[in-house]
């Protein structure tokens, strides 16, 4: 041990004057230049001034990165009098916030940007309530991951912000997803929401500059909504964490609500199966389903949702013979193509559930 101490002391004025050789030096002078400049300008910028988040940390941290990026493109709005605030911790009527990733206030109306930094291929529809990534996973296999839709998340943090702001003002939702994925069947229907790559945020915001002709907020309004909305921009980590921590319980709450859907099935199947079992053809439609306006699945998306039946193989069971359900559309009868869950065993079981009971 002591031998090899010597020979790396030894070995340390080796690198030194290695280090000085042209070779080494000028791609290391350079490279030292290049960070110097981008910390300057980072330093320089209203990011920075908001978040007061150091260069280094923020490089590290991929949904931040992302948001920098998303400004980066916009901020020449800067000269318009457009200001901007980062992770905006909006106040819920029932106590919880809502975070809000990048927010454009401008005599144009607010615009309200939902940044994710995803690489792959994306997935998902306007009214669909999960979306899909797809990745590489080698030797021409994929990996597929779901995330809830962004478009819905979005759609939440507008809704509280109105609420929180308290006027009615023109808000403009866009999803800007990084240039690094393909948003390979993406269908969006309504024109307020733009679903994007990053690097088209900036062409897609001066768009809809040029449709509005008239100002919509003056400057005063602007500083005003600018100054009512900073506060929550700086909030404190205890505020932050209990934003994680109810994100986490509001999940686990979903999770258990539809354990209990599934446990409820299970026991009418036991005590009641005539009050259980349909013909195939006739599937019920559960009207709590639309008063609770939980999104269809399209067809297109059917498949992802039974590639979700390989991970999530204990919603998807039939209780009366322990067979796959398979997904189903029914030919005839009153429900004739609604699209339900049915055993794979019929018709020696008839077992059938709803697509948003699963």
């Amino acid at each position: 041990m002591l031998e090899l101490f010597v020979q790396l002391f030894k070995a340390v004025p080796q690198l030194f004057f290695a280090l000085l050789n042209p070779i080494f030096l000028i791609p290391l002078i350079i490279v030292i230049f290049v960070y110097a400049k981008r910390i300057k300008d980072y330093k320089a910028s209203t990011y920075y001034q908001i978040t007061k988040a150091p260069y280094f940390s923020v490089r590290r941290d991929l949904g931040k990165w992302g948001e920098y990026l998303t400004y980066k493109y916009l901020k020449k709005f800067e000269n318009d009098g457009a200001k901007f605030l980062f992770n905006v911790y909006i106040p819920k009527e029932n106590g919880e916030t809502t975070e809000i990733d990048v927010l454009m206030i401008s005599k144009k109306g607010i615009f309200v940007f939902e940044s994710k930094n995803y690489s792959g291929w994306i997935f998902g529809s306007e009214n669909q309530k999960n979306w899909y990534q797809t990745l590489p996973a080698g030797r021409g296999k994929s990996h597929k991951e779901h995330f809830y839709n962004p478009i819905m998340q979005n759609r939440s943090h507008i809704k509280h912000l109105k609420a929180f702001i308290g006027k009615e003002i023109s808000m403009h939702s866009i999803i800007v997803f990084s240039e690094r994925c393909t948003l390979k069947n993406v269908e969006v229907k309504s024109t307020d929401i733009s679903v994007i790559n990053r690097n088209e945020v900036a062409s897609v915001v001066a768009g809809i500059y040029k449709k509005i002709s008239e100002d919509l907020l003056t400057e005063v309004d602007v500083i005003d909504i600018y100054n009512k909305l900073y506060p929550y921009t700086q909030s404190s980590e205890y505020v932050k964490k209990q934003h994680i921590a109810n994100i986490k319980n509001n999940l686990t709450e979903k999770s258990n609500v539809v354990t209990e859907k599934v446990n409820v099935v299970q026991q009418k199947e036991c005590e009641e199966p005539q009050m259980i079992e349909k013909t195939v053809s006739e599937p019920s439609v559960e009207t709590s389903a639309e008063e609770e306006n939980i999104p269809k699945d399209t067809d297109e998306n059917v498949a992802e949702a039974v590639e979700m039946d390989k991970k999530e193989p204990h919603t998807h069971k039939c209780p009366r013979c322990g067979g796959n359900l398979v997904f189903r559309t029914a030919s005839r009868g009153v429900n004739a193509g609604n699209q339900f869950w049915g055993c794979e065993n019929f018709p020696k079981f008839r077992y059938i559930r709803n697509m948003n009971d699963v």
